[in-house]
């Protein structure tokens, strides 16, 4: 019994728990739903104003693209490429031959007023188009045709417009080298004489001078004559034509235009002479020049011992091309020379150089000239001196004279000035004329003139000149060599003692002077690149 009775305890005691447990589930459950009622009920009291509402606009919904229309592209079929004829004239008149074809394809024919119709031609033809007919017909005659439309016309002249693009302007070129060595003396030598009175006259003239053709370089009055010389004044009349065509031309300078109205023969031949004009002046060569001063070294006071040069280049490759000289540089150059490199560069060159003293690169021009234009390249000082001066002596009753001077002012260049004309040929050669001066000015020497109030001093320069004009024939990117270009300076340093030096008349003894002379040559070297041809 009392077990029963502890059982029963047991029992009542674990439904107890579990209603326990099922009424604390019932209170969370019910607080859950409060709290999510809560927070409801919180969302709904937050509240967007209406004037802060962000109003969208409707956009429209998006067109569909539209499918571009289908438009054939349709071609102006003429009928005289596509019926097929055939012809066969023998001495047959153009105007009957002409019938035929516009019969065949349906045209009107017209003649312009100059077209001899009886002209003959003689043909056979078979299979061939409209348009290969007219073709073989008008190169036989001196005629032009055009379909235009349902129209055949035939035409005696026509008119064509040709562009060439040359600038306007006129260039000249003179050079002038050389002169007067003895100054405008003159002298005599007595005994062996050629004259009757047993002396002969002392001259030294020597002058080169060459001039650019002014007709040549006037480049659109040789066009205008070489136009004028192949129309002529009138053109030949076709067999069976009563009258000579008439043909004219205009030519824009400024436009560089060519307005020609001619036969067909003389248009073709105008033609073809204005498409070798622009052949030729649209070559181009790319001319670059190197100043080289290479301060000798000791032992080479005759100048640059260009055949040890050559050597360090490689046996043959400076070969002289000028005439009168040998084959290659000699041992030294104590005159300018010139000579021709096959396959040397500027910089091993300037390697080569070094061997012979120190090497200083004194300019390196570059230009782009034109086939037969000049070119004209100056590195130096330009110094102006008082040249000339005009005394002028005005004279007043009662006062004194009064003199006025007229001055006029001259310049001379101490540097160097090279002019070059290339003429590039069809093969690519490249014929230069190359001239070359030199010039240092030693000093201006103030000297006075006129006596009295007449007084007044004039400059008069000391020059070292060095000059050479020579032509040659290079390929594309041969380089020339000028050489022999030697200057000689002297320098005077004074030495003395301190404060003995200073010393009135005994002070000399205590002072030296040391002159110091130094050498150097002059090297151009140009290279020309052929730019277009």
């Amino acid at each position: 019994m009392d077990k029963d009775r502890i059982d029963g305890l047991n029992g009542s005691n674990s439904s107890n728990c579990s209603n326990g447990l099922n009424y604390r589930l019932w209170i969370v459950l019910c607080a859950l739903f409060i709290i999510s009622c809560s927070s409801t009920d919180i969302k709904r009291e937050i509240r967007i104003p209406e004037e802060v509402r962000e109003i969208k606009p409707e956009r429209p919904a998006p067109s569909e693209p539209k499918i571009p229309e289908f438009i054939p592209v349709t071609e102006d079929i003429s009928p005289v490429k596509t019926r097929i004829v055939d012809i066969v004239a023998r001495n047959t008149p153009l105007r009957d031959a002409l019938h035929v074809i516009a019969e065949a394809t349906g045209l009107n024919l017209v003649m312009e007023k100059g077209v001899a119709a009886e002209t003959p031609v003689t043909l056979t033809l078979k299979n061939v188009s409209a348009e290969d007919a007219l073709n073989t017909i008008f190169t036989s005659v001196d005629y032009f045709y055009v379909v235009k439309d349902n129209m055949l016309l035939v035409k005696a002249v026509d008119t064509r417009i040709f562009e060439l693009g040359h600038p306007a302007i006129v260039q000249t070129y003179s050079v002038d080298v050389g002169g007067d060595i003895l100054g405008g003396a003159t002298g005599s030598l007595t005994g062996g004489g050629t004259t009757a009175g047993g002396t002969t006259t002392i001259k030294g003239n020597i002058t080169q001078t060459s001039k650019s053709d002014s007709t040549a370089f006037n480049f659109w009055d040789a066009i205008e004559k070489s136009i004028s010389s192949i129309l002529g004044t009138t053109a030949a009349a076709a067999p069976g034509q009563p009258a000579a065509i008439q043909q004219s031309f205009t030519i824009n300078r400024l436009t560089g235009t060519i307005f020609v109205t001619a036969s067909k023969r003389n248009i073709e031949r105008v033609e073809q002479f204005l498409n070798t004009i622009k052949k030729v002046i649209s070559r181009q060569v790319l001319v670059e020049a190197k100043i080289i001063e290479v301060q000798l070294s000791e032992g080479l006071k005759y100048g640059v011992d260009w055949a040890f040069v050559n050597q360090t280049l490689g046996d043959g490759q400076i070969n002289i091309t000028t005439p009168g000289f040998s084959n290659v540089f000699p041992s030294a150059s104590p005159y300018i020379s010139m000579g021709i490199t096959r396959g040397a560069s500027f910089s091993t060159l300037l390697k080569a150089l070094q061997s012979q003293g120190e090497v200083r690169t004194l300019s390196n021009p570059r230009v782009n000239i034109m086939n037969g234009q000049t070119a004209l390249l100056s590195v130096g000082r330009n110094v102006s001196f008082i040249s000339k001066v005009e005394a002028t002596t005005t004279t007043v009753a009662g006062a004194m004279p009064t003199t006025t001077f007229t001055v006029q002012t001259s310049n001379i260049l101490s540097g160097i000035i090279i002019g070059i004309v290339p003429y590039i040929n069809e093969n690519g050669e490249i014929s230069l004329t190359i001239t070359p001066i030199i010039s240092d000015l030693i000093q201006l020497q103030e000297k006075t003139v006129g006596t009295g109030t007449s007084q007044t001093q004039i400059s008069l320069p000391t020059v070292d000149l060095r000059e050479l004009s020579t032509t040659v024939k290079v390929r594309d990117g041969q380089m020339i060599i000028i050489g022999g270009l030697i200057s000689k300076k002297e320098n005077l340093q004074d030495n003395k003692v301190p404060g003995l030096g200073d010393v009135p008349v005994l002070g000399g003894l205590f002072k030296s002077r040391d002159k110091a002379e130094s050498r150097s040559e002059l090297v151009v070297v140009l290279q020309p690149v052929l730019v277009s041809r």
